[in-house]
C-alpha cells in the first residue's frame, strides 16, 4: 500500500488535538475549576493595572474585581494540561532571541544597503515538530522577532512551516535559513515542549542539516 506524502516526513507529528476544554463554572467542580482560573484572574488584573499607568491599591483592587467578573460572565476555555516550562532553557531561548535579533538585524540592514530593490528573498519549506498549538504560536511568534524571517503559513495537513526570508543571493543561504529556522524551532520547543516533541524536533533538525528532509519538494526555498 502506497503512503501518502504526509507519511514520509520526519517529524511524524499526529494531528492537532483540542487544547481547551469547557468545563462548566458551577457544580461539584466549581473550587477546582476556580483555582484553574486564577492564572487568567491574574493576568486580566495586570492588563487593568498596566492600562490604568498605576500602582496603587485601589487600582490592584480594581483590577482583580474586573478580572473575576469578566471571568465569571465571559469564562474562558481551560486548559486541560499545564504547558511545560523549562525556566534555564526558557533564559537560554531570551538570550538567544537577544543575540538574534542583532545578528539578523546587522545582516538585514547589510543586504538592503548592498542590493537595495535586488534583494532576493523566497519562501523556505520546513518539518514542523510540534502538534501543540501553544508551541506552533510561540514557534511563529519568535520568528516574528528575527529581522528578515516571518512565518507565512503553517501546513498543518502535511505537517510543514513555510517561512519568508530575506537575503537568498547567496549561494547556500537557502540552506542556511533552513539550518536557522530548524534551529529556533528546537530551542522553542526545548524550553517548552513535550519530552516527545523535543526527540522529534532533533531527530528532524539534524536531517535538514544534512538534507535528508524527506517532507521537502521541488520549489521549496526557490528564489
Amino acid at each position: 500500500m502506497s503512503r501518502s506524502a504526509e507519511d514520509h516526513t520526519p517529524a511524524g507529528v499526529p494531528p492537532a488535538r483540542p487544547e481547551t476544554t469547557t468545563e462548566p463554572m458551577g457544580g461539584g467542580g466549581r473550587i477546582g475549576s476556580w483555582r484553574r482560573r486564577i492564572p487568567q484572574v491574574v493576568t486580566l488584573a495586570v492588563v487593568w493595572v498596566l492600562l490604568w499607568g498605576s500602582l496603587t491599591p485601589m487600582a490592584i483592587i480594581g483590577g482583580l474585581l474586573m478580572g473575576l467578573a469578566v471571568t465569571a460572565l465571559f469564562p474562558l476555555p481551560l486548559l486541560p494540561e499545564r504547558l511545560p516550562v523549562r525556566p534555564v532553557k526558557l533564559l537560554r531561548l531570551a538570550g538567544f532571541l537577544a543575540a538574534d535579533l542583532v545578528v539578523s538585524g546587522i545582516r538585514v540592514s547589510l543586504v538592503t544597503l548592498l542590493h537595495g530593490r535586488r534583494a532576493t528573498a523566497g519562501i523556505v519549506g520546513l518539518p514542523l515538530c510540534t502538534g501543540s498549538d501553544r508551541t506552533v504560536t510561540t514557534i511563529i511568534a519568535t520568528c516574528a522577532l528575527s529581522p528578515g524571517s516571518f512565518t507565512l503559513q503553517v501546513d498543518r495537513q502535511r505537517r510543514r512551516w513555510y517561512v519568508y526570508a530575506l537575503g537568498l543571493h547567496r549561494d547556500g543561504a537557502v540552506e542556511r535559513v533552513r539550518r536557522d529556522m530548524m534551529n529556533l524551532q528546537m530551542r522553542v520547543i526545548d524550553a517548552i515542549g513535550s519530552e516527545e516533541d523535543v526527540r522529534r524536533c532533533r531527530v528532524a533538525v539534524e536531517e535538514v542539516a544534512t538534507g535528508r528532509d524527506p517532507g521537502r519538494v521541488a520549489g521549496e526555498g526557490t528564489r
